[in-house]
C-alpha cells in the first residue's frame, strides 16, 4: 500500500458500528483484485461476507507484490469471516503476472 495514502477515514468507518448496520441484499458477486491484505481490505471483505445474504461468489486475487506468507495469511483470515450467505464461495486466485 502506498504510504502517502492515508487510509485512516476508511478504516475508521470500516470499524464503527454504523458500518455494520447496512445489508447489501442484492449483491452476488464480487471481485477483488490487487489484494495487499492491509486493514481496510480486510474489513471491507469481512463486511461484504457478513451483510450480503445472496453473494454466491466472491473473488480475491491478490496483488502479485504480496510474498507467499501473506498470501497465505489473507487467504487464512478471510476464511474465518462469518457468511451471511449460506451458498457464499470464495474463490483464491494467484496474483496475474
Amino acid at each position: 500500500m502506498d504510504p502517502r495514502v492515508d487510509v485512516g477515514p476508511a478504516l475508521n468507518h470500516l470499524e464503527s458500528p454504523n458500518c455494520l448496520d447496512c445489508t447489501l441484499a442484492h449483491l452476488q458477486t464480487v471481485e477483488m483484485k490487487y489484494l495487499e491484505g492491509s486493514r481496510p481490505e480486510l474489513l471491507f471483505i469481512k463486511l461484504i461476507l457478513a451483510h450480503s445474504p445472496s453473494l454466491e461468489k466472491l473473488t480475491i486475487m491478490p496483488s502479485q507484490k504480496t510474498d507467499a506468507q501473506k498470501r497465505f495469511d489473507i487467504a487464512k483470515d478471510v476464511m474465518w469471516f462469518p457468511r451471511a450467505s449460506p451458498k457464499a464461495k470464495i474463490i483464491y486466485l494467484d496474483p496475474e503476472p
